[in-house]
């Protein structure tokens, strides 16, 4: 024999061989004995004498085992076995070295089984030949039995051990493996007896017919080598942008530039509680960010200022308005932290509640794109140092094959990556709900795709309606709503009563449709016509729905802020109703004015209008006449009369006298003092008794006569171009007028104008 039972035992444990239990079974063992003796005729020489041969054949004594390849002691219990495999993952293969020792002296065949004591289900074990030992399965099939020859002493190779791998696969079904279970396996060998009774008519195997053995000859499951396999618990930290002290990007290389990594800093937002007076800019100061890289189609200019709620795993946008229909853009910068102890590949997408994957998006592997038919949103991930979108990548570790964008995020590390949420440009009126994405970050070391840790992006967009008010939420715009006013009234507030004053009142709404609150300055303006000629524009003043004027946004009467008013904070879903106030001043001539009515968002910079309220400004006024007679060296304007100067040699209270056959010459003034044009205008006179009608014309302002486009008409007749004849006499009515379109129908007088008449009679 090559070696002493124990030694080979010990070293077998050892160095994981066979201990060989001597002489093959069936070796014939002969044996002749013989006798030496001097020979007694000649002194020196020896003689032998032989006897017979015996020969005896070598029963087997079989005996096997299965041990660790690597030398480690057998472990019988799932929990006590030193072989470990920690972290693994669904579909995982692991694989450990056995060797199938035959420690007797006939060749056995060792069937191969599976002890799954203590295990999770769903696991399935296999057993391949390794010849060389190492590792790897020496063909695809797997074996259930191992024919173990014996080891011949004759030679120095050991031929008594055969070596094999276990191979546990793990399962890929979510409701199978979780970061609790715990997995593993044993090989059990037994081998079934085919000795007869008696060994040296059949030897077989050396273990007695249909009898099963186990190793070592040991009760069942009493001589087991374990293998203890535990799951990766992914430990991920998906939340907004704070800042990580050891940041890396996707492909979990260190960050050196901080510029890639959003700085905390002041931002404004909106205010979340109510506006200071006078306040332009409702905003207040908070820690956040700015949008990093400021994307084209952000529609706030420098970057959307974005404050992060760590505890809340959210992070919040407040983007402005802008003025085009594009798409918009935010980007939102995330954290990944990974604190599982080892380094771990991680898929993102946009998840739902319950942390798989939305439906609702449709995924482009090329490019990395998510996008939402049914809102028209498009997420993609950003690698913070290159801004390219951030794709689908294997490892050769994990069995589970990405399907969304991955990072790589060592133990310990960040991996700072950017969500670039585009989100169609809203209608800047309607009510508009925010954009929220929630974002599912999921190990590729577990089962299925379920997010491990999620955080939330939300957009606030902003949007607003400015116009006539009505009673439910909302503002509209009635065609041409009318105000109509007296300008000769009284100035009157809010409570403006119609036609009776010159005050026009338009009860308007800001509607705050978007979704963070905001203030706006709202302004406007009517330019009105003058009596006389010009115009004049006049600023609508803005009252609260109290009656109190609105604050101004300058107090400086010669700043162009002056007429611009802020309203409160408003919140978002809800709106607010002021009055829009125009003071008509005196003098504004009759017609239809349309006021321009301006809102804008003072934080959002939402632009508004409304250009349908109309002013209808009424007649008012009258008619001034007065009558002068001519008397030499009279000052002109130094006798007027119902507001009409005198003419220059012209008086109202008397000539000095006229002897008969003299003329007394009359000077008829009227003036239209309306802010209207009076048509059909005309002027007339009665013939004063004693005396007889001589002439009568139409003068101009400067005197002159005019002696075209002139109609004439005596009592009840009618109009027509010739002058009345001379002589008549009392009480015959004179009556003239202008015809400039000769229809002998007197023209209209436009409003601050006069006409003039020079009457003419002589004394009887």
């Amino acid at each position: 024999m090559k070696k002493s039972h124990l030694l080979v035992l010990m070293a077998a444990l050892a160095a994981g061989t066979a201990a060989a239990e001597g002489t093959v079974a069936g070796t014939t063992i002969e044996n002749t004995a013989s006798a030496s003796f001097q020979d007694p005729a000649n002194a020196g020489t020896t003689l032998t004498s032989t006897s017979n041969t015996v020969s005896t054949t070598v029963l087997p004594l079989p005996g096997f085992d299965i041990v660790y390849t690597n030398a480690t002691a057998d472990s019988n219990t799932i929990s006590t076995t030193p072989i470990l495999t920690t972290g693994a993952v669904p579909g995982q293969k692991i694989t450990t070295g056995y060797s199938v020792l035959n420690n007797g002296n006939v060749t056995l065949t060792v069937n191969l089984a599976a002890d799954v004591t203590g295990a999770a289900s769903g696991q399935t074990v296999q057993y391949f030949l390794d010849a060389n030992g190492d590792g790897v399965a020496d063909s695809a099939t797997p074996i259930t039995s191992v024919i173990v020859p014996v080891d011949d002493p004759s030679t120095p190779a050991d031929e008594g051990i055969v070596k094999i791998i276990q191979v546990i696969t793990l399962p890929t079904d979510p409701a199978l493996i979780t970061p609790s279970s715990i997995f593993g396996a044993s090989p059990e060998g037994t081998v079934t007896g085919t000795a007869g009774a008696d060994p040296l008519v059949t030897p077989g195997n050396g273990y007695a017919s249909g009898t099963t053995v186990y190793e070592d000859g040991k009760a069942m499951d009493a001589d087991l080598q374990f293998v203890r396999i535990t799951v990766f618990a992914p430990a991920l930290d998906n939340n907004p942008n704070t800042n990580p002290g050891t940041p890396v990007d996707s492909a979990g290389n260190p960050i050196t530039n901080p510029a890639l990594v959003p700085p905390s800093q002041t931002v404004q937002i909106p205010t979340e509680t109510t506006g200071k007076t006078g306040d332009a800019t409702p905003v207040v100061p908070t820690t956040g960010y700015i949008t990093p890289g400021a994307p084209a189609g952000d529609p706030t200019p420098g970057g959307t200022p974005i404050v992060p709620n760590v505890a809340g795993d959210i992070q919040i946008a407040y983007p402005k308005a802008d003025a085009n229909p594009n798409p918009d853009t935010v980007v939102f910068s995330n954290n990944l932290t990974n604190t599982s102890g080892a380094t771990d590949k991680v898929q993102l997408f946009p998840a739902l509640a319950d942390g798989t994957p939305d439906p609702a998006y449709t995924y482009d592997p090329a490019t990395g794109t998510f996008t939402n038919a049914t809102t028209g949103v498009v997420i993609r991930f950003l690698d913070p140092v290159t801004g390219a979108a951030i794709l689908a990548s294997t490892d050769p570790n994990n069995p589970t094959a990405a399907v969304y964008p991955t990072v790589t995020v060592p133990s310990g590390s960040t991996v700072v990556y950017r969500t670039e949420v585009t989100y169609p440009d809203p209608d800047d009126s309607a009510l508009i709900a925010p954009v929220t994405v929630k974002i599912g970050a999921d190990s590729l070391k577990d089962a299925a795709i379920v997010s491990d840790s999620t955080t939330t992006n939300t957009i606030l967009p902003p949007s607003a309606q400015f116009g006539d008010a009505t009673g439910t939420l909302g503002a509209v715009s009635t065609p041409n709503p009318i105000q109509t006013v007296n300008p000769g009234g009284t100035q009157s507030g809010v409570a403006s009563p119609d036609l009776s004053d010159a005050t026009a009142v338009f009860p308007m709404d800001v509607v705050n449709n978007g979704q963070y609150n905001d203030s706006y300055t709202l302004s406007g303006s009517v330019t009105l016509n003058l009596v006389g000629g010009g115009t004049v524009t006049v600023p609508v003043l803005y009252y609260a729905p109290d009656g109190s004027l609105l604050p101004r946004v300058s107090n400086d009467p010669a700043s162009p802020d002056y007429n611009k008013f802020i309203t409160p904070v408003i919140a978002p879903g809800t709106e607010y109703k002021p009055y829009a106030v125009v003071q008509v001043p005196a003098g504004t001539l009759t017609g239809d004015y349309t006021v321009t009515q301006n809102a804008v968002g003072n934080y959002s910079t939402i632009p508004m209008t409304d250009t349908n309220n109309v002013i209808r400004v009424a007649p008012d006024g009258n008619v001034a006449v007065a009558k002068f007679v001519a008397k030499s060296g009279v000052t002109a304007a130094s006798n007027p009369v119902n507001g009409i100067d005198n003419p220059a040699n012209f008086t109202s209270t008397g000539a000095t006298g006229a002897k008969p056959a003299e003329d007394i010459t009359y000077r008829i003034i009227a003036k239209n003092n309306y802010n209207t044009t009076i048509s059909n205008f005309f002027l007339s006179d009665t013939v004063p008794a004693n005396t007889l009608f001589k002439s009568i014309q139409l003068l101009d302002a400067s005197g002159t006569v005019i002696s075209t486009n002139v109609i004439y008409k005596v009592g009840s007749g009618a109009w027509g171009t010739t002058a009345p004849a001379a002589g008549l006499a009392n009480p015959s009515v004179i009556y003239i007028a202008l015809d400039a379109n000769g229809d002998l129908i007197p023209d209209a007088l436009a409003p601050a104008t006069t006409l003039s008449a020079e009457f003419v009679v002589t004394v009887k």
